[in-house]
Parts: C-alpha cells; structure tokens; sequence
C-alpha cells in the first residue's frame, strides 16, 4: 500500500518541482558556534557624524531600523541598545509612548487596579531600547497562532511571548541582554554576574529585583518538596549552583566547576529564572505557615499540589489568571478552543522611536486537532505565522495557495536530529526488554528501514538519511562515520541477525514469536505532533518484512507523553531536538537517559534516569556502560569549548551510541516551511527555524506588528 504512496508523491514532486526548486534551501545544515563562554559576537560600529544641537535644542531620536539604520552605529549588542547608549551614540534624547488603552480583562481578573500610572513609572528607568526590522510599525491587532492543543504543539505560541535573563540573537550565535541588562563571567566560568534593570515592574507594577530569582531558585528549585532533586541543568561539578543577592539589581552565581553552558541554556530555554515572590510567598509553606491549609480548602492533599496549580516550567502547563508576568502579552481569556494574550502596560522594551511594545494589543492561540485542519486554516487566511507541526508533505498544497491565503512560505532548515525510533531498553516485561536492550536487535531494525524510500516519501528527497546519533553533525567534533553506521537497507543482513539472536520460531502468519514462545507484537504508540504518521506506516511495513509484527495506535501528545514518562511503551518516536552545538553543551539531556526530556520526550532508560537523579533511591540501577555514559557527560558539559578535552570526551560519547544503538535514526529534519501572513510586518528571514533556540525568540516577536 504504501509503497504506491511513494509513486503518488513523486507524482506531485515532478508537478511541483518548479516551485519547490524556488523555496529549497541549502542541505548543509548550519554550523552553530556559540562563542567562547557564550560571549557576544563582537559587531563593527560604523562612524558616524555627530549633529551638535544648540545649547536650548532638545533633538529627538531618530527612528532607526535594521533596514535603515539612519546613520545610528551599532552598539554593545546587534539590533539593540540600553537607553544611554542609544541617546549617546545617536545624540538625542528619547521621549516614550505607548497604546491609549489596554485589554480590559488585565483589571478583570485582577492584575491591575484603579488607573494606570504614567508610562515614566512604568518604564524601567533605562529600558531596553531595540531596533525594528523594517520600520516602526503600529499599535493594534491580533496576531493569530493556532497550536495542537492548550499544552500541545504549542511552543512557537509560547515562544512568541516569551522573556529570559538572555536570549539568542538572530545570528544563533550572540547571547544578548534581555531581561537582565547586563551579564559577566569571571576568567575560570566559576561565576556569573547578572545586572538587572533600575525600575523593572512585574505586569501588575510591583517591584522585580533579585529577589525574586533568589526565591525562584532557593525557595522552588532546592526546595526537596518542590524538587526532591535538583534538575541537573542547574547542578556542576556534582553540586548545585549557588546564588547570592549583592543588591537590588544583582546576582552573582557561583559554580564548583566550570560552567560556560550556563548562560547558553538561560538563553534559549523555555524555562524562567525568576518568579514573583510577592505572588508565590503566600502559596509557600516557608513564607505561609498556613499554606497547607489553603490547599485542603481547595481539594488538594498539600501545599505543594496547591503551588504548582499556578507555578510550572512551562508556561501553558497551568492555567490561571492574575499571575504577574514579564512577557510582552499575558493570558486575559482562556476556552477550550482558544487564548488570549493582552498586551503587558509594564513591558520593559521600546523602539527606537521611544515606542513602548508589544506593538500588538493581543496573541490569539487557537486549537487545531491535526495537520489537515492547521493547512484549511492556513490556506483559509486564518493564521499569521506557523511553522511548528508543518512538514514538507503539506507545501503542495500551501504553495498553490498563497495568494488566496494572503501569505508567504519561508524554508529555513531544521536543526534537529531528525525522526528517531528506539525500542524500550527498560521494558517492564522481561522478555521484551532482554530483547530491546540487546543492541543486536536495533542493528537489525535498522537495516530492515528504506530510508530512500522514507525520504522521497516524507521529505520529496530534500532530507539526509541518517543514523540516530543525539549529536548535530554540524557540531564542531562530531564523526561523519557515526551518521552512516548501518543506515543501508539491508533485510536479508536484518533477517540473519535476527535468527541469530534466536527469534527463529514464527506463527502460522509468518511473524515471528518470542523466546517464550508468546505472540512477539511491538505496539508503535505515536502522537502527530511528533511528525507525519506515514512514516509509522513505512516502518511497519518494513519491519513485519523481516517477521517483527507491529501494531499502531495514535494518541494525543499528553497521552503519549504520559506513556513513555511512566515506561510503559514499547517504542519512542519522538523527534530528538536540542543537539546543535550551543544547546547540547547547555544542556546535553539528548545524549543521557532516557535520551530526550524526561516529561516531553522520553525515549528509553527512565527507571535508569530516575536511579541517577535520586543517588539511587529510587528507579533502577543503569548496566556499568550507562553509568559510564552519565559521568563522561556530566565532565563533558564542564569543559572549555573547542578544547581538546572536550572534543575528546564529546567523541567518546558520540562513540558508545553508535556502538550501542540506543537511537535509530531515519531522516535528518527536513526544512521547515514557515507561513507568515503578508499582513504581517518586521518579519525577517527565518534563517533557522527550531526549538533549540525556542522558535520565534530571536526574531524579537514583540516587535512585529499587524500593516494598517
């Protein structure tokens, strides 16, 4: 059956292939470097003439753009400046504005009270000053993201809203301030200063200072009832870091060992280093002694079920109203079919026109069950920007029309790993898991896929069939050996191994039994937001050639979430991001059990993961090679970038998973079709379009705006 499919697709890609050659980007994929210590890349100012005012003349600043930089020269950091700086180097001195009026539902559900105060008082008092792309856009509308579901598929909504200390900047390689005004590593990574900004204010106006990250990591993050272990993005040289208040407005970490990827995690993570205090103390038993009693009130068991119905790492895991926010919009309407975000009256940012953003009044999320009804609603004019759960076998069909949808189609590259499959190492039936943790097994799965084929049907040819290796090949010491290991499609090689391994026995259809003499079926359970379900009918079809019966099942993401978190699946299939260069060395969650995020997208080896992050009180002791694994990555992330050392243990790593098969790879991530609405202005070219760096982020979506 579905090797028809193959021919219908090659079909459309001859019809197609005059527009596809117009929007096919590069193959290679980018090389992400993050500069040494997550440093700046350095930009080159151009000089330019001063024009002296008069003693009584006030001049006003000039309305730069990236496009048009009107003679400004670049500053500290590309496209974005801190008040001084910009009033220095353009010899001016700004004056702010904002919107007449704000959502009324920021007073509804009790963010704000009585009148607004002036927008000097809402301001910090040197806000940050950032340049548009194209122009100075314009205050109004509602931009329009639709998502999978309210905790689905819905990163690049989240991301279009989203506030760190730091954040990438377009080039995915300078970290720049963003909330934080400024941030200092000392000459051994051993400690990392952050400056915050004079004035900054929560949405409902109260003071943000340090305090309000001390308490998010001593009284959240350490705390045992809220964390029973501390995450190990947090932990180096096998203790926590610590923190320390030197005033108001700054923060000093201490690390005992090195900790360059640190700044680079802050950078493109979804999760927020700082919460209100003021808000949360109530919620907390240190602060509340009465806080477990609230909770019962409420039908909890305890205050700490209490707390996270209003605290979570990412933000759409809870839903409530009047939390204080630093994000550019903040949630004012949620239903089952939508959200909405209103503008934030204290957002921190102006333009260079002394404009306060958002230049959008709303961010409107809504839910679309499947990919067939996300491309009616595109096609249909209904959607301003998407990317996220779009792939390349939809671009026929977006393509023919654009203009009736009034959009325009980008293709930027993935930077993932791409689809992978790997077969539950810590299977709770014994039987199963003697055979999924025997690499023998994975070997021959592997060479039982046509990844010719998964790639002309999936990606029209554009992909690079790869192995499953949680390491970009565009990463510095990465093996082009490792991505080619065992990828040919061999079935005769797949079936010999398998009798080898003593799966010789077979029912009366010709599928093969277990070792007990069971029915041998593996239930492939998957989610469409993980990708096209195709691929899951390819590789069933592969796999029963070679005996291995399969049976299907498609699920929501939280179900299989839920699933693979609890190990009770027989497969993972998620895709496998964060593995370009600057995201595994912050965080290399990919390249330890249980291979992905333990809650998002768990893969294999979660009773091993929990034994690692519990010193063994509890989970399941991991085989010496895994434990090997953990502590070769743990020195790993503390090293020098680019130096021997670390090349050398990066290799090593890349070498026990080519070694073990832990990951079967398919195709690299096919380049990413990116609608953006022509209504849509300061959009720029999206040169990368991933989750390493948390999507729409370092396109400053705050600075988009809807064209009158």
């Amino acid at each position: 059956m579905y090797k028809k499919t193959l021919f219908r697709f090659l079909a459309l890609l001859i019809v197609f292939s005059m527009l596809l050659t117009a929007c096919k980007p590069s193959t290679e994929e980018p090389v992400v470097e993050p500069t040494e210590g997550g440093g700046p890349v350095p930009t080159e100012a151009k000089p330019v003439e001063p024009t002296e005012p008069s003693e009584t003349e006030e001049v006003a600043c000039p309305a730069s753009t990236v496009a048009d930089p009107m003679g400004v020269p670049a500053g500290t950091w590309p496209q974005q400046y801190e008040l001084t700086e910009y009033e220095e180097l353009a010899n001016c001195k700004m004056s702010f504005s904002s919107r007449e009026e704000f959502h009324p539902d920021l007073w509804t559900h009790g963010f704000l009270e009585g009148d607004l105060p002036p927008l000097e008082e809402r301001l910090p008092a040197e806000p940050l000053v950032v340049q548009p792309y194209d122009e100075i856009g314009n205050y109004g509308g509602t931009l329009r993201m639709v998502s999978i579901g309210p905790e689905g598929g819905n990163s690049e909504h989240l991301s279009a809203k989203h506030v760190s200390l730091v954040r990438f900047s377009d080039d995915h390689k300078t970290i720049v301030p963003f909330v934080a005004k400024s941030y200092e590593y000392n000459d051994d990574f051993t400690e990392l200063t952050f400056v915050l900004r004079k004035g900054h204010k929560w949405s409902d106006g109260h003071p943000f200072t340090a305090d309000d990250i001390l308490f998010w990591y001593n009284d959240v993050i350490l705390n045992e009832e809220l964390y029973p272990s501390t995450p190990s993005y947090w932990v180096f040289g096998g203790e926590p870091m610590r923190m320390e208040k030197i005033d108001d407005v700054t923060i000093k970490i201490y690390f005992a060992a090195p900790a360059p990827g640190l700044l680079t995690f802050i950078a493109r993570s979804w999760i927020q280093t700082f919460v209100p205090k003021h808000y949360f103390e109530k919620l907390h038993i240190e602060y509340n002694p009465e806080a477990n009693d609230v909770a019962v009130a409420a039908g909890l068991a305890n205050w700490v079920e209490y707390f996270y119905k209003f605290h979570g790492d990412w933000q759409d895991s809870y839903h409530v109203y009047g939390i204080p926010k630093l994000e550019s919009h903040i949630l004012v309407d949620e239903t089952t079919e939508y959200k909405i975000h209103a503008a934030n009256p204290y957002f921190f940012i102006v333009d260079t026109a002394g404009n306060q953003l958002p230049y959008l009044d709303e961010q409107r999320e809504g839910y679309a069950p499947d990919k067939e009804i996300i491309e009616l609603m595109v096609i249909s004019g209904e959607v301003d920007y998407k990317s996220q759960s779009i792939g390349v076998t939809s671009l026929p069909v977006l393509q023919e029309n654009t203009e009736s949808g009034n959009y325009t189609i980008q293709m930027p590259p993935g930077a993932g790993a791409g689809r992978m499959y790997t077969f539950n190492c810590t299977h709770q039936d014994p039987v199963l898991r003697e055979i999924f943790a025997d690499p023998r097994f994975s070997r021959a799965m592997s060479l039982a896929l046509n990844r010719d084929e998964i790639n002309q049907v999936l990606c029209f040819g554009l992909c690079r069939t790869q192995q499953g290796i949680p390491i970009h090949p565009s990463v510095s010491f990465a093996k082009p050996e490792w991505y080619l290991k065992d990828i040919e499609y061999d079935p005769d090689t797949a079936n010999e191994i398998l009798d080898e391994m003593g799966l010789t026995e077979r029912d009366a259809d010709g599928f093969r039994l277990r070792p007990d003499g069971e029915p041998f079926v593996i239930y492939n359970v998957y989610c469409p937001q993980a990708g096209d379900p195709v691929l899951h009918e390819l590789t069933k079809e592969y796999w029963e050639d070679v005996g291995i019966r399969i049976e299907l099942k498609e699920v929501t993401t939280v179900n299989y979430r839920t699933l693979t978190s609890v190990n009770e699946h027989d497969i993972g299939n998620f895709h496998i991001g964060g593995t370009s260069e600057a995201v595994v060395y912050s965080n290399p969650q990919a390249m330890l059990p249980p291979f992905g995020d333990s809650a998002l997208s768990a893969m294999c080896g979660g009773p091993w993961y929990d034994w690692w992050m519990s010193d063994g009180a509890s989970g399941e002791e991991p085989p010496e090679q895994v434990k090997y694994l953990i502590d070769l990555v743990e020195q790993w992330k503390v090293t020098i970038p680019y130096s021997e050392e670390y090349v050398s243990l990066g290799q090593e790593t890349g070498d026990i998973f080519s070694e073990n098969f832990w990951l079967i790879g398919t195709i690299s991530e096919s380049p990413q079709p990116t609608i953006v609405s022509n209504r849509l202005g300061n959009v720029p070219e999206i040169k990368i379009q991933t989750f390493d760096y948390f999507r729409t982020l370092p396109y400053r979506p705050f600075q988009w705006y809807i064209k009158e």
